[in-house]
């Protein structure tokens, strides 16, 4: 097998001759950037009305909540267990519903 000598030369990578100055680049990484929002022609919020609630709560009450998720029926035959988040997600609709109820409003 031949073995043959670097070229002197390697070839140059083609550069592009146009330079952005530095403050247009600082500008451009300033101005910041947002998630996409169009979907299927329409504009949609990010977030479409959700906010997040941090949500403290003590060991007992998470227990009692982990033993009340359990105890739920099994649904076609096999256990379906709901996660935390979900337990607590219902609970306050049901809250709302019975206060809606209870006060005569319709807000959800």
């Amino acid at each position: 097998m031949a073995i043959s000598r670097l070229p002197d030369d390697p070839p140059k990578i083609a550069r592009s001759k146009k330079v952005v100055p530095e403050k247009k680049i600082q500008e451009f990484i300033n101005k910041g950037g947002k998630p996409t929002e169009e979907r299927g022609g329409e504009k949609v919020s990010q977030s479409e009305g959700m906010k997040g609630l941090k949500l403290n709560l003590m060991d007992q009450e998470i227990n009692a909540i982990k033993v009340l998720r359990d105890k739920r029926p099994a649904r076609r035959g096999r256990k379906i267990t709901i996660s935390l988040h979900d337990w607590v997600i219902e609970a306050v609709r049901e809250k709302i519903q019975r206060e809606q109820k209870k006060h005569g409003l319709t807000l959800i």
